[in-house]
């Protein structure tokens, strides 16, 4: 398999750390040891790139470029969040990747019609009653939907804790609404696995586990830590923006039905 720049298996990764610590003749670590420091350091760069970058990189999409949508029932207003099974699927039936982070929720009103779509915005847990008070549905639904992200119990050690999406006031039956997120990493754990630096930033993964290496091995990682501080100052650097040529500002051109203001054709008004 060829692979693309910045792009690493496993087992490169693991030369190249074997390399920088002067252990590559050397069992005092072995891979196993090794493959468990660069999991966890993998984790925290991505764990980095998305707080830096959040959805220009890790937003999870079909083939299509479509985001998992939930369909209410009318009766339900917490649905759970894809956990990695082939319960939860996008729209070209592809299986979705277990969730981490919220990016944000639609809701259309008008199908699947990416044309009517309007943003759902949270709600604090204080105002989870704001809605009881009579609230009739308009045309196509309650168009006043607002969500929180809630937690579930985790059923194993080896099975993470669910993520609910409660929305208020109780959606109307039919409604669909297409939820972006940030899938959870799963780190490489197999020699052929590849890890993606997207930029170089691979190095990362190496000098953080060298620094682990060194350590354990009582050697002094003061230069390794010195390198690990300016890669962290470079992904800093270069996460003002993905797109140099138009930087994103903050602009809110439309009110969508939940910010109060001005409401719509939709709506028949404040309810």
């Amino acid at each position: 398999m060829a692979l693309l720049p910045g792009q690493w298996t496993l087992a490169n990764l693991r030369t190249l750390i074997r390399q920088e610590c002067d252990m590559v003749n050397s069992q005092f670590i072995t891979d196993a040891e090794f493959n468990s420091y660069i999991a966890y350091s993998q984790l925290e760069l991505y764990d980095l790139l998305v707080q830096k970058y959040g959805n220009d990189y890790y937003s999870a999409l079909d083939s299509n470029a479509n985001e998992y949508r939930i369909t209410t029932d009318g009766v339900n207003d917490h649905f759970k969040l894809p956990d990695g099974s082939a319960t939860y699927t996008f729209p070209d039936a592809s299986t979705c990747p277990p969730f981490y982070k919220l990016l944000g929720v639609d809701l259309y009103l008008n199908g699947t019609n990416k044309s009517s779509r309007i943003n759902v915005y949270p709600f604090s847990y204080a105002e989870r009653n704001k809605f009881s008070a009579p609230n009739l549905p308009a045309w196509g639904g309650r168009l006043r939907l607002q969500y929180r992200l809630e937690g579930g119990v985790a059923s194993s050690v080896t099975v993470p804790a669910p993520a609910y999406l409660w929305l208020v006031p109780l959606p109307s039956n039919g409604q669909t609404v297409g939820v972006r997120y940030v899938p959870r990493l799963t780190p490489v754990a197999n020699d052929t696995d590849v890890a993606d630096g997207v930029s170089g930033w691979e190095e990362y993964i190496v000098v953080d586990v060298a620094i682990k290496a060194l350590a354990k091995e009582e050697s002094d990682p003061s230069v390794m830590m010195a390198r690990k501080m300016a890669l962290l100052k470079r992904i800093e650097e270069a996460s003002e923006n993905r797109d140099v040529g138009s930087p994103a500002t903050v602009a809110d051109v439309r009110d969508d039905f939940g910010r109060g203001g001005s409401w719509g054709p939709w709506s028949g008004g404040p309810y």
